[in-house]
């Protein structure tokens, strides 16, 4: 009974702490966000890049009315995902090698690519500098 105590114990702490992990993961994303992405990137508007609110679940190259994705991109039927939008992160260039983001996107570090992943799935309204 001792040992079942200890491991229900160990396993409630593990699960209160993964939302503050997640939001501390979220928080250095954003950081990581306002000196990488904002300057072409928002969630509400398109600015150089497309906008990435409700990034995820959607089609690579389908917000309508952004017309700069390449055609790489445009005809890659990837959905986005975590899991897409890190190998994404990581390596542009195998997904979409005429992508502007080849130059200014790459994430080559795991662990940052999660967090910049975590912040991108607050679409953190706060972070929104649209042209006028």
């Amino acid at each position: 009974m001792r040992i079942l105590s200890v491991v229900t114990f160990a396993f409630v702490s593990l699960v209160a702490y993964l939302p503050e992990a997640y939001a501390d993961d979220a928080s250095e994303g954003r950081d990581l966000f306002i000196r990488q992405c904002i300057g072409c990137h928002a969630f509400a508007c398109n600015k150089q890049g497309p906008r990435l609110g409700g990034l995820f679940g959607r089609n690579a190259g389908g917000v309508e009315d952004y017309g700069f994705y390449s055609e790489g991109l445009k005809n890659s039927d990837i959905v986005w995902s975590e899991e897409t939008v890190d190998a994404w992160l990581e390596d542009p260039g195998k997904i979409a090698p005429q992508s502007v983001m080849i130059i200014y996107g790459k994430v080559e570090d795991p662990p940052l690519r999660r967090k910049l992943i975590a912040f991108l799935k607050t679409e953190d309204p706060t972070i929104n500098i649209c042209p006028q």
